[in-house]
């Protein structure tokens, strides 16, 4: 079976005297080293035995004969270069830019596939003189089936012996005209030239002169059974004579007489007839297609007069479909202004909503489109139109809902505010008699107040947190960017909880340089200090607690870390969900109301910083926080969560 000739490559060049004056001064800046014969090279590459200089690096010098994408095989980057002695298949460069007749030195890998010696891996350059191109070697269909021209740019004639396809592409198999010995060579074209050079236009038995470079490509040893020459364009390949074999064959047939002209008619005729058939059987389908569709479709000319419609556009609008037609399709479609000349024009956005009248007086909302149709010489429009309530009443329905989730989310705004005031008030109250009661009273009354006022705090915290959550979930929550000196926000907070540290006996060390500043919110940054400090202090019994800010590139780090209970491995996702505790129910060892932490990484992100969480069981936690620093312009925006805090 015919191999397929996926590597068809061709191409060789030709150098002068002063071309090889040109090659040796770019010696030096490419280093391509002196230029060898080309047919040295061929013929240590293309001996019976293994190839001696095969894999070897070598450099060629010539004129471009078969330029990079040009020849008719499967691989674009193949080009070929020829000089006086030989040619040679280049596998080019895709940064050289190489045309045909252009003088080129070139250096690369010589390699021996399917019978063809070619270079890989090529570099080089042009040479600056006049660009010519060799002329064609003048050969026979047998004299070019060798290895002796294999490279060179030829041209010759023979006879299409046989036609055909496979899976790399097209192929014509010349014979010498008149030959009875079976010589025969390949003109092959890869698929995806096969447009450009057009092998349909012959037949067997033409008579066809090709120009190209002629190779081989052989798919078993020894290689040298199939041989083809690669044209480089469609005008490489000609008919050689006035007419095809079978035209004159043809001439012949009606010079004969009027009988074969009869068949011809009868034949035109039927032709005739069956595409008459097959315009009719395409028109009824489209008709089909456009009676099938539930969208209205109407066709009218340029000054909007209406040429036909379907069935779907008169139910739409209640009427006689024939009646339509001849009507102006704005006055038809709608009463309003949002279809206008413009829009009939084609000036105006080709998809526009309007209202759809009916004789009995109701609308129907649509979404009208326009489009142009070009058959042959003429423009048709075509307008499709589509009912469009349902989606009128969704968008209804969504606006309903975004308007209750706007008066819910002021509602919610409003209890926030309200329960801020309502709570607040008599936590404050309580709390302050009970510090009266420490002061002025008398044991077991002190002891009493002591345990009210901490109740109260503890209450009070715990109301912050619920509210701090309900307004980072509420997106009501505003950013106020200034210059805050960290230091000082971390001697309030350690103040905040001092009683419960030296209750504690508790070391604390601070390691806070006084320059560290950053740009964000102060009153944010101190609840996110504050909800760290008071787990580190609520998790740790003896020990110690470090609290560390460093300015940084982007903003500031800082870290809190206690050598308290610390974090089982198994609780570390769940850490930052609101209202969950690594110990639960009514036995459990510490309180609170488990909106810390997620308070906490809610309010960094607010603030367009990260949190990260590193703990031991039984060792302790370091918490680390990155702030950066923002410039008033970039507060961010509050955010509405996808989930509430009630």
């Amino acid at each position: 079976m015919w191999p397929l000739l996926l590597l068809g490559i061709g191409g060789l060049w030709a150098t002068d005297p002063a071309e090889s004056t040109a090659h040796s001064v770019l010696d030096d800046s490419l280093r391509l080293g002196p230029a060898e014969p080309i047919a040295d090279i061929r013929a240590d590459a293309d001996g019976d035995n293994v190839p001696d200089r095969t894999g070897e690096t070598v450099t060629v010098a010539g004129r471009v004969t078969g330029e990079r994408g040009r020849l008719a095989v499967p691989v674009p980057e193949l080009g070929v270069v020829q000089d006086s002695t030989g040619g040679l298949h280049v596998f080019l460069p895709g940064g050289l830019v190489a045309e045909r007749g252009d003088s080129l030195r070139i250096r690369g890998t010589l390699e021996h596939a399917y019978g063809l010696a070619q270079l890989r891996d090529a570099e080089g350059r042009v040479v600056e003189t006049d660009a010519r191109t060799p002329a064609p070697l003048p050969l026979t269909v047998s004299t070019a089936v060798g290895e002796q021209y294999e490279g060179r740019l030829a041209r010759l004639q023979g006879r299409v012996a046989s036609k055909g396809t496979n899976r790399g592409g097209d192929y014509l198999r010349l014979q010498d005209r008149g030959a009875t010995v079976p010589a025969q060579i390949t003109v092959f074209v890869a698929n995806r030239h096969g447009a450009r050079f057009g092998l349909d236009r012959f037949a067997e038995g033409d008579v066809v002169e090709v120009t190209g470079v002629v190779g081989q490509h052989d798919f078993e040893a020894p290689y040298d059974d199939y041989y083809q020459i690669e044209p480089r364009d469609r005008g490489d390949l000609a008919q050689v004579g006035w007419v095809s074999t079978y035209l004159w064959g043809a001439l012949l047939t009606l010079a004969g007489g009027g009988l074969a002209a009869g068949v011809v008619v009868i034949g035109l005729r039927a032709a005739v007839r069956r595409r008459t058939r097959e315009v009719e059987e395409s028109r009824a389908r489209f008709r089909r297609l456009a009676e099938a569709t539930l969208e209205g479709i109407a066709l009218y000319e340029t000054d909007g007069e209406i040429i036909d419609v379907n069935a779907s556009l008169a139910e739409m609008l209640g009427r006689d479909r024939v009646a339509l037609i001849g009507e102006d399709i704005t006055e038809v479609l709608t009463s309003s202004s949002s279809v206008e000349s413009a829009w009939l024009n084609g000036t105006a956005d080709p998809s526009v909503e309007a209202e759809l009248f009916c004789p009995d007086g109701t609308a129907t909302p649509v979404e009208l489109e326009r489009r142009e149709v070009t058959a042959g010489d003429a423009t048709v429009h075509v307008c499709a139109v589509r009912n469009i309530s349902k989606r009128k009443e969704w968008e209804g329905e969504i606006l309903r809902a975004k308007q209750e989730a706007e008066q819910m989310a002021r509602l919610k705004s409003t209890l926030i505010n309200n329960m801020s005031h309502e709570l607040r008030t008599p936590i404050t109250t309580i709390t302050g008699y009970a510090e009266v009661i420490m002061e002025e009273g008398e044991e077991p009354h002190q002891s009493f107040a002591a345990q009210i006022r901490e109740s109260g705090r503890r209450l009070s915290d715990t109301l912050q947190s619920v509210l701090d959550m309900a307004q980072v979930e509420s997106g009501t929550l505003n950013v106020e960017v200034q210059e805050v000196a960290v230091p000082n926000v971390i001697r309030d907070v350690l103040d905040r909880h001092r009683q419960a540290i030296e209750d504690k006996a508790l070391t604390v060390e601070v390691d806070a340089p006084e320059g560290c500043t950053v740009a964000t919110d102060r009153t944010l940054l101190y609840r996110v200090l504050n909800n760290l400090v008071q787990n580190a202090v609520k998790f740790t019994d003896e020990g110690t607690l470090q609290v560390q800010a460093a300015p940084v590139e982007f903003g500031v780090r800082i870290r809190v870390r206690d050598t308290g209970v610390g974090i089982e491995s198994s609780f570390r996702p769940h850490l930052f969900e609101p209202f969950k505790q690594e110990s639960e129910g009514v036995a459990r060892e510490y309180d609170g109301a488990g909106l810390g932490l997620a308070l906490t990484k809610r309010l960094v992100d607010l603030l367009g910083g990260a949190i990260e969480v590193d703990s031991v069981k039984g060792e302790g936690s370091v918490f680390t926080v990155e702030l950066p620093s923002l410039a008033e312009s970039e507060a961010p925006t509050p955010v509405v969560a996808d989930g509430t805090v009630g």
